[in-house]
């Protein structure tokens, strides 16, 4: 009998609090089965197999439009949004088209690892911002985009992940978004809110999204079906102004590449059209709220004094920091062995020196007796430092 291959990443006879993947068992349910069932007998199928709009399908696109008009209070029109494969592309995408070898880009301190690695692919200098427990800190940002303009540097973008923030968990408040976007009109800059985990929130109301807030003006966002559906379909979408994103439809990759994902975009489009997405989200999203409670109610009954963690209202991640003294790479080593996989705080950052006091937790993937043992197992090795 053939064993199904572990999710990338985990490893066999662990307990994985290590990356942010969605439950498996959330990923091919009825509803979405007999969708892809029903579509490939369908006279459809053939067109989905075919190249594709590079725009993306247009089912899609319409109903991401209704989505995110009817929920944020928007007019966005079909020219605002474009379908993409997966976050990654986007990133990638702006990265290439708005940056570039050379170029200046502000992110978080600390952020999305494999955002790091990207811009870094592309040659783009990066300068860190401080957050706290509110997110990303406005007087920080502003300090350092002096900063580097005393040097004869003017950042061209701000790459932030406002919503239920990877790694940290943390929600940017309503009042600093909107310090962040005077600052980007004052000094020139492009916001990219990477917002995968927005409809993932455990306790309703989000603030209103950067694109919002500054009314599609200078503003790239980015959302996924990843975390709410299956990363494995690679889809996502973003969202900007009619100029931004003709110029991605227009770049070699989009051109040359027929559109994101024809075949798994008609089965979503027709999956969510029926409703079964919205059920969907509800379901996974109250599953991931009880493993984030038993992950804070664990942290509190086992973690020694002296550790602190970030207590999340969405998504899938918790910021631990450990006291100056202990360092995460050697926990998370020692975790490993005792049979518990955890993130080190240091892939998070621009300087890798600033995370050795931290870890990331992912909650996830994990089930609700798997994470209180690997709290308590991670607990004893921090105890033992």
């Amino acid at each position: 009998m053939t064993s199904i291959p572990l999710p990338q990443g985990m490893e066999q006879n662990k307990i994985s609090l290590l990356l942010g993947h969605p439950d498996p068992q959330t990923l091919l349910t009825p509803a979405l089965r007999d969708t892809i069932l029903r579509l490939m007998s369908s006279s459809q199928a053939t067109s989905g197999l075919q190249y594709g709009p590079e725009q993306g399908t247009s089912e899609l696109i319409s109903f991401l439009v209704e989505k995110i008009n009817r929920e944020q209070g928007l007019l966005v029109r079909p020219e605002n949004l474009m379908i993409v494969a997966g976050s990654t592309h986007a990133v990638d995408m702006i990265a290439r088209l708005y940056a570039g070898a050379g170029s200046t880009m502000l992110v978080e301190g600390p952020t999305y690892a494999d955002a790091l690695h990207i811009f870094r692919d592309q040659q783009i200098n990066l300068h860190s911002i401080p957050m706290d427990l509110d997110g990303l800190i406005p007087d920080e940002l502003e300090k350092q985009v002096l900063r580097l303009r005393e040097q004869g540097t003017s950042p061209g973008i701000l790459y932030t992940i406002p919503n239920f923030h990877n790694p940290t968990g943390s929600t940017l408040t309503e009042t600093r978004r909107r310090e962040i976007i005077q600052l980007a009109r004052r000094y020139n800059f492009l916001i990219v809110e990477d917002d995968v985990y927005r409809d993932l929130s455990f306790a309703g109301r989000l603030p209103a999204s950067f694109y919002a807030l500054a009314e599609g003006e200078g503003v790239l966002s980015i959302c996924s079906f990843s975390k709410t559906l299956a990363p494995g379909l690679r889809l996502g979408w973003l969202l900007g102004s009619e100029e931004a994103i003709q110029r991605f439809v227009n770049c070699g990759t989009s051109q040359m590449g027929g559109g994101a994902n024809p075949f798994a975009s008609q089965i979503v489009a027709t999956y969510c059209q029926s409703g079964a997405w919205n059920e969907h989200v509800s379901r996974v999203t109250a599953l991931y709220k009880s493993r984030c409670d038993v992950a804070l109610a664990a942290l509190e009954r086992w973690m020694p004094a002296g550790v602190s963690w970030t207590h999340p209202e969405g998504g899938f991640f918790i910021w631990v920091n450990l006291p100056q003294n202990i360092f995460a790479r050697q926990v998370k080593q020692q975790a490993f062995e005792a049979g518990v996989q955890v993130a080190a705080g240091d892939g998070f950052f621009v300087n890798p020196a600033d995370g050795q006091h931290n870890l990331r937790l992912a909650f996830s993937c994990a089930s609700l007796e798997e994470i209180e043992a690997g709290i308590r197992i991670l607990a004893s090795v921090i105890a033992d430092q």
